[in-house]
């Protein structure tokens, strides 16, 4: 990528830079300091020195792009959603919601992480261009870091946990995979890539049921080895995301029988999407890729295949797409 002159574009708030000391790029809203190869500032005064900004919209910051606006003019702002909707605009007082809405309009542009929130900002916002970025995947560092996991031995069924440390509905997945293991005995399943704060209500479940184990998030690399090690992973989250998991199990060849609220089981995975709670679907899911193991090999191709459309460069290509909307809305 060609190099961004100082001055050109930054990213302020949110995600710090996440290029690991092993060079791995992170998959999380920072990877677009990488898409775009610009800085990542830390104080609003950084924000005069670049002609635009992109501003991570936690709800921590809300209010900052009326500041900005209000000392800085010029600068052209670009709202990247992070938060998923359902666990962040619709868990909040109706004030803060008031004020999250009124700070949107100091905004140029708005960068969603999916479709779903693409119609919503945009229904928010009617006057401001949105689009469709969804989560960049770096697929080339995956491949160069990670590729080597492809194909190993297949010991567990995953239970997905993941970044949901505010959805429970992990028991769902617990119950599919009881039921499992009533026809399967000797069935082992884990949880995965657990943060610390949903150790001791996984490690319940995991103390209740024989067979099932947890595994705490600690480093990328040791999460996506387990995760390669899993039949097939059950994540019935009952909230609005991407689907981080879907994609990097489909780098690493696992099928997901998941939730279809998350965007990314709906492309990749789409004859194992599923509604949360839709726990019989489930069960004949799993059964089913029990008894066949191979049988969704081609189906796997392709969802690999797919996840390309997410490398670096289509995420540069559709954040510039935005840029020239605002661009063309600014000259009008």
């Amino acid at each position: 990528m060609a190099k961004r002159q100082l001055g050109e574009m930054a990213q302020f708030f949110g995600d710090k830079p996440n290029i690991d000391p092993n060079g791995v790029i992170g998959f999380d809203n920072g990877i677009w300091q990488s898409v775009l190869d610009i800085p990542f500032i830390t104080r609003l005064e950084e924000a005069s020195l670049y002609k635009v900004v992109i501003r991570t919209l936690w709800l921590e910051s809300t209010g900052w792009s009326k500041e900005i606006r209000s000392r800085y003019p010029h600068v052209i702002q670009i709202g990247l959603s992070d938060h998923p909707l359902s666990a962040h605009i619709s868990k909040i007082s109706t004030e803060k919601q008031g004020a999250y809405l009124d700070d949107l309009n100091y905004l140029d542009g708005i960068m969603a992480l999916s479709e779903e929130e693409r119609e919503w900002y945009s229904v928010a916002c009617p006057s401001k261009p949105v689009v469709n970025t969804g989560l960049p995947f770096p697929y080339d560092s995956y491949e160069k870091h990670f590729g080597k996991m492809v194909g190993q031995e297949k010991k567990y069924i995953g239970l997905g946990v993941g970044a949901s440390d505010n959805d429970r509905n992990f028991i769902s997945s617990v119950l599919a995979f009881q039921k499992l293991q009533l026809k399967n005995p000797g069935l082992k399943g884990i949880f995965l890539s657990m943060p610390s704060q949903l150790i001791p209500s996984c490690a319940y479940w995991a103390d209740r049921i024989e067979g099932l184990y947890i595994h705490q998030r600690t480093n990328v690399h040791d999460y996506l080895d387990l995760l390669s090690q899993c039949q097939f992973v059950i994540n019935l989250a009952d909230r609005n995301t991407p689907g981080r998991l879907q994609a990097e199990a489909a780098f690493l060849g696992v099928p997901v029988i998941g939730s279809d609220r998350l965007e990314l089981q709906r492309i990749l995975f789409p004859t194992l999407a599923v509604r949360p709670y839709e726990l019989e679907q489930v069960v004949r899911l799993g059964q089913a890729l029990l008894d066949s193991p191979g049988v969704l090999d081609p189906e796997i191709a392709l969802a690999k295949a797919r996840l390309k459309e997410f490398d670096l460069e289509p995420s540069k290509e559709k954040f510039n797409y935005l840029l020239s909307l605002i661009q063309k809305v600014a000259l009008n």
